[in-house]
């Protein structure tokens, strides 16, 4: 059995995503940092507590992390991501480690995405903070539509319709996006396979990219019927972002 690590900035509502595109050779391990959204502070001690749960999840067997949290990566940026995650497990056999969010943009690359519309459960500041994170790894977003949520009561209280509702509002807006990036809490998997058959595109959320990329490390194939990116692991990737 095979095993990655996850690290949740905040809690694990069940039922998840995860559990349902997991082949069964494939086990993961989830920590979290118990982020405490909308409140100052958060981030910096999220970054502090991260070499933590890196080593629970190593001692734990995994083989891979990602970790999560959309407005923590987007923060540091992607070239600080690029030597402060690989910082964390260099003592511990150079375990890979990505962002969840670092794991989006290399699925996009990896499906040829070149300008994908972002739609999340965020404000526009952090909206423009993911955008500058995709420009920095070399893809241009088509644009950004967020719902604004901004603490935990904010984000508990949307639904998957209000995700595929303003995805395709916003489609009309940015009629130059090849691709759709869903960033929320909320488990979007089914709203993702609906809109990539209504639209003919790649549409990506962060735990689908997550289990591709985690998948890819260790070598091993999705379950039959997993979807576009899923069906396409282990996936060749680059060196340099391994």
């Amino acid at each position: 059995m095979r095993k990655f690590g996850c690290i949740s900035p905040s809690v694990i509502n069940l039922p998840w995503d995860l559990h349902a595109v997991l082949p069964p050779a494939v086990n993961a391990a989830v920590v979290t940092l118990n982020v405490r959204n909308g409140r100052p502070g958060e981030y910096e001690r999220a970054l502090s507590i991260l070499r933590g749960a890196t080593d629970v999840l190593i001692d734990e067997g995994a083989e891979a992390i990602v970790v999560f949290g959309v407005p923590v990566a987007a923060k540091r940026g992607y070239a600080a991501e690029q030597t402060a995650l690989p910082a964390l497990t260099a003592d511990r056999g150079a375990v890979p480690i990505v962002s969840s969010l670092g794991a989006t943009a290399l699925a996009f690359k990896h499906l040829g995405v070149k300008h994908p519309l972002l739609i999340t459960q965020y404000a526009e500041d952090v909206n423009a903070e993911i955008i500058a994170f995709y420009r920095a790894a070399g893809i241009e977003a088509a644009g950004a539509a967020g719902l604004g949520a901004t603490n935990a009561a904010m984000v508990n209280a949307l639904t998957a319709s209000d995700f595929d509702a303003l995805a395709r509002k916003a489609l009309a807006r940015y009629p130059a996006a090849d691709g759709i990036f869903l960033s929320a809490r909320g488990n979007l998997i089914h709203v993702s396979r609906k809109l990539d058959a209504a639209f003919h595109m790649p549409v990506i959320e962060q735990i689908e990219a997550s289990v591709w990329w985690s998948l890819s490390q260790v070598k091993e194939a999705a379950a039959a019927g997993s979807g576009r990116l899923l069906s396409t692991a282990p996936a060749a990737l680059p060196r340099a972002e391994r």
